[in-house]
């Protein structure tokens, strides 16, 4: 595994009405809460798509919203609706931004609690070309965050490095790794490894 990583461009985002203007009108009025979320911060950090780049998703609870619908539909009238059904899967908030952008490469997603962003970045640090990570969720509150990162040095970009450790974090990545990307604190702590900003 490389020891280290560069993040080029990261966005974060608490919302419940995300603007998402930029993203046609017809394509934004079947936006689900989290997909609205999601392309807030995912678009703060877009790259320049003419060179390739994977997509990583990540999130706790995934289309919590779609699920609770085909839920109480499922109760009143004995069958789900197939729309809806491919609206509630985990990846779907990833696989419609790929097919937004035209991005022919990789994606993937990620679900592990509450430890879904540190294994979703590390799926995202490991991959061997630059990598969109994103983060969302819509429980407790609408939240997102996003990087771009990869192995070669840019202008402006922060070298981070990947150190193996056992840690016990208190939970709360998002807040951490928030702050972590913000510049507000130099580490973040995951179970199997720490993240250091080289100065």
């Amino acid at each position: 595994m490389n020891q280290k990583f560069f993040i080029y461009k990261s966005s974060v985002s608490i919302d419940e009405k995300p603007d998402v203007s930029f993203i046609p009108m017809m394509t934004r009025r079947k936006l689900s809460r989290l997909a609205k979320i999601a392309y807030s911060t995912l678009y703060g950090c877009h790259p320049d798509l003419s060179e390739g780049v994977n997509l990583v998703f990540a999130s706790h609870y995934g289309e919590f919203d779609i699920l609770e619908n085909l839920i109480e539909q499922y109760s009143s009238e004995n069958e789900v609706s197939p729309i809806l059904f491919s609206s509630s899967v985990h990846n779907a908030a990833i696989g419609n931004y790929s097919l937004l952008n035209n991005i022919k490469n990789k994606y993937n997603a990620v679900s592990a609690g509450e430890n879904s962003i540190s294994n979703g970045l590390l799926e995202a640090f490991t991959e061997s070309e630059k990598t969109l990570f994103c983060y969302a969720d819509t429980l407790p509150y609408s939240k997102s965050l996003s990087c771009f990162v990869g192995h070669e040095e840019a202008e402006n970009s922060d070298e981070i490095q990947i150190i193996m450790t056992e840690n016990l974090p208190n939970g709360q990545e998002f807040e951490r790794f928030a702050r972590f990307l913000n510049k507000e604190t130099d580490e973040f702590e995951a179970p199997i490894y720490t993240l250091r900003r080289m100065k």
